[in-house]
């Protein structure tokens, strides 16, 4: 998988917003992965008395899941 040409800007600036570099090459399924594991991260460390936590799981779900559709 290629995050430059195979996921959307949106999906692009939404991995960059959880600190992961989104370059023009062919990612591993382990780098999928870790970056699953990065956005897992990202999305903990958000509040969960406002409802934060939430929020930003309902946003970067349908993320998620394109890249752990691409671990094969």
């Amino acid at each position: 998988m290629n995050y430059k040409t195979d996921l959307s800007e949106q999906k692009q600036n939404l991995l960059i917003n959880a600190n992961v570099k989104v370059e023009d090459r062919e990612y591993s399924p382990e780098e999928i992965r870790k970056d699953i594991s990065e956005i897992s991260s990202y999305i903990m460390s958000k509040s969960s008395k406002n409802g934060d936590i939430a929020k930003t799981q309902a946003e970067y779900m349908p993320l998620i899941n394109v890249l752990e559709k691409n671990i094969v």
